[in-house]
């Protein structure tokens, strides 16, 4: 049947809506094993830098905060994972083959529901499959990436003699590190300074760090809803043109979207409008992407998981819209988009949240240029070091 592309999307974002995790797929085979114990902890991830404000939030700190799924099985084989997944779910997993809840087609569908990282990790080691490839492998094998750790620490006391210098200074520091692409906060008028004063000081870091990196540099700015459609354009008039994209500019409405994109392309400006990292639940999406009121959906990694991202970008592709997953307060969002990039044809860029750990290796994911690569071993591609996961972190539960 042809069904045209408006239909086709209207019909697969109503697909999509519907989409409840059927708790056991067709198995593609049987592994011979059986998942004996579900174990959740509760990690921290210090960053190397003290993270300030954004337009709404105070202080974010010097660390990210995260919980870490373990899934052991009687052959000794283990998924590891980000999981929020509660006692309740993970019982549900007790004595089943892990294959029960994958199939080829359909992907994996768990109790876990969105929460589902280590169950990907599992079933990839199980099948010996990257992640990525279990996802189905349409994606480019180097992921852009971009940092987006630069909040508003001019205004931190401890850098009011640095100003503006001190975001490039934490910029220069980033492109030491291998990033080719930022996302800069602004909005300061909406909460910590006058509202003209804001936004000149918001124009200030966006042309200071410009001149900084130089034109081969993309550029992002967020403003976490901090602006109205009217301070927007302003903004866009001064910096606009250096722009890769513009994030949150105001609370998303398709119409004030549509006209804001207009305005754009009819200054013959290339800025890309991104929103959507608040929404939870993806039929809200729909009529975004039957208008295309928005160039890239931003939603969250943690709080969509790599299926329903997957089944999101079977939505958005066809319509020319891409994603890039919000990733925040987070280890393992960055490398879950690495693999997701791989993964899907139309990933944009994923973000982190610069964060470490040596309780979790992850050396087997290259940063080099810009661009992030998920490695080729089996299942999501990182190694827990269980001595150092003894003495760092705190088991919220387990069960078995």
């Amino acid at each position: 049947m042809n069904i045209p592309r408006r239909g086709f999307v209207e019909l697969a974002g109503a697909a999509l809506a519907a989409a409840v995790p059927a708790w056991g797929c067709r198995p593609r085979e049987s592994s011979g094993v059986r998942i004996v114990r579900v174990s959740r902890y509760y990690l921290e991830f210090p960053r190397w830098k003290h993270v300030g404000k954004n337009a709404r939030l105070e202080d974010h700190g010097l660390s990210a905060k995260d919980s870490l799924v373990r899934i052991e099985t009687d052959s000794g084989v283990e998924g590891w994972g980000q999981s929020r997944a509660s006692e309740a779910e993970a019982r549900r997993l007790l004595r089943r083959d892990p294959l029960s809840f994958y199939d080829v087609a359909q992907g994996i569908r768990s109790p876990l529901q969105r929460n589902d990282a280590p169950l990907w990790d599992l079933v990839g080691k199980l099948l010996k499959q990257p992640a990525w490839r279990l996802l189905g492998a349409q994606g480019p094998e180097w992921v852009a990436a971009y940092d987006s750790s630069f909040y508003f620490s001019d205004l931190d006391p401890e850098f009011s003699n640095r100003g503006v210098a001190r975001i490039v200074e934490e910029v220069e520091y980033s492109l030491a590190q291998g990033h080719r692409a930022f996302k800069l906060k602004v909005g300061r008028g909406f909460r910590w300074m006058e509202r003209e004063a804001g936004l000149r000081r918001d124009i200030e870091v966006v042309r200071a760090v410009r001149q900084a990196v130089g034109p081969g540099v993309r550029l992002m700015a967020d403003a976490n809803d901090g602006y109205d459609p009217a301070t927007t354009r302003r903004f866009l008039e001064q910096v606009g043109e250096t722009l890769f994209w513009i994030e949150e500019p105001f609370p998303e409405r398709v119409a004030q979207d549509l006209e804001l994109k207009a305005w754009i392309r009819g200054r013959g400006q290339h800025t890309l409008l991104a929103d959507g990292e608040s929404v939870g639940d993806p039929a809200r999406y729909r009529p975004y992407i039957r208008s295309k009121a928005l160039d890239v959906l931003q939603g969250n990694v943690l709080g969509f998981g790599l299926q329903r991202l997957r089944e999101l970008s079977r939505l958005t592709a066809p319509a020319g819209i891409s994603l890039a997953p919000n990733n925040w307060e987070s280890f393992f969002g960055f490398y879950l988009e690495a693999i997701l990039g791989r993964a899907v044809p139309n990933l944009l860029m994923a973000e982190q949240d610069p964060c470490s750990s040596d309780a979790v290796d992850v050396s087997g994911f290259e940063l080099k240029d810009g661009h992030v690569r998920a490695p080729d071993t089996p299942g999501c591609g990182w190694t827990v070091r269980m001595d150092v996961l003894a003495r760092k972190a705190t088991l919220r539960w387990q069960v078995q």
